[in-house]
């Protein structure tokens, strides 16, 4: 059973942020889209080795290493406004990617 994850962006003067809310992973990127990308090769990476890397006897903490209430709050202020497409541009917006079933295709082969 696929699982949707808790992400926002946010618009900066010349970038765009990314963030996971369940993990607290982080990317930025010149364009929205760019920023999203590296967020999802992030959490890929960041799953393979919580699962079946290194880190794999540390998982149950780092997955459920969630973001503070106020981001929380704002993923759920932007899911709302997302909703109004026109303001995305000028806001960010929340998304949800769906965690990919193993075996984590992560870059390493």
């Amino acid at each position: 059973m696929a699982k949707n994850l808790h992400c926002i962006a946010k618009k900066h003067d010349s970038y765009w942020s990314a963030r996971c809310l369940d993990f607290s992973l982080y990317a930025v990127g010149d364009t929205l889209e760019e920023a999203k990308q590296k967020l999802e090769e992030e959490i890929d990476e960041y799953l393979y080795d919580a699962l079946e890397g290194e880190s794999k006897n540390y998982a149950p903490y780092l997955l459920l290493r969630k973001a503070d209430f106020s981001e929380w709050a704002l993923f759920y202020t932007l899911d709302l406004f997302t909703r109004c497409r026109s303001l995305k541009q000028w806001i960010g917006e929340a998304f949800s990617p769906v965690i990919p079933h193993g075996p984590y295709n992560h870059g390493h082969a």
